[in-house]
């Protein structure tokens, strides 16, 4: 598969999978000759998330379908030129993207999907996870806008800040199939209420400690956007109870 049909094959895979929280109504059906035109557009002809590298004309923008204030990124960092030898991400891209939440040409709060063709080292991990513990420091200290607390309010959807402002790594493999619709892998649906999360503690009679842990690196955990606290139902199935929940805690 080459570059431009992983990148047509991600947005297919990214509306299946956020198109629950996300308005995906945006993301077109295109052809592969169409995403070539687009992939090949030169950088200073696109907008203000054409900073990072040939692609950079198939990054898109969704809203939060009940926090519309709240927007998801997808940016494509880094890819090669079509037909060019692809080149290896550092962490220096921590901070281009550090900068572009300086720039203000995305909002506050917003959060990012940054989509690489590489396989994301060990380091390279280290790094997000670091340049998330600095974005989630900032809004700590500066907290959330008051039209997205006004829009959590009016739709009674009410998240933490540590759901907002956040980096997500993947290498673009990680979409080539939608792994979330494969038959072995179950339906994992995260759970950020607060209250929901006390109601199903209760009901299993235990602690979020006691919980058994998904790491909020795991790929499943990404793409549902876990964030440390919030709690994963995952739905297994049995031959012979059929369906039944099983709870794991983000870390």
């Amino acid at each position: 598969m080459n570059i431009i049909e992983k990148v047509n094959k991600t947005r297919y895979t990214l509306k299946e999978i956020l198109e629950d929280e996300w308005d995906v109504s945006s993301i077109a059906d295109l052809s592969d000759n169409e995403i070539h035109k687009i992939y090949s557009i030169p950088s200073s002809k696109n907008s203000n998330l054409a900073l990072f590298g040939p692609a950079s004309g198939c990054n898109f923008s969704l809203k939060h379908r009940k926090i519309p204030s709240h927007k998801l990124h997808i940016i494509y960092f880094n890819l090669p030129e079509v037909g060019r030898q692809n080149s290896k991400v550092t962490k220096a891209a921590c901070e281009k993207l550090n900068n572009l939440y300086q720039s203000e040409l995305i909002n506050f709060e917003d959060s990012l999907f940054i989509i690489i063709n590489d396989t994301i080292s060990e380091s390279l991990e280290k790094s997000f996870t670091e340049l998330n513990m600095g974005l989630q420091n900032g809004l700590q200290e500066n907290g959330l806008s008051e039209e997205i607390i006004s829009e959590m309010e009016e739709n009674d959807y009410p998240l933490e800040k540590i759901h907002f402002r956040n980096v997500h790594l993947f290498d673009i493999n990680h979409f080539t199939n939608n792994i979330t619709k494969h038959r072995l892998v179950p339906k994992h649906i995260p759970i950020r209420n607060k209250k929901e999360i006390e109601k199903i503690l209760n009901e299993c009679n235990c602690t979020l400690n006691q919980c058994p842990i998904i790491s909020k690196t795991e790929i499943m955990a990404k793409m549902i956007r876990l964030a440390p606290g919030d709690i994963c139902k995952i739905i297994r199935k049995s031959p012979k109870c059929g369906e039944y929940p099983f709870y794991r805690v983000c870390k």
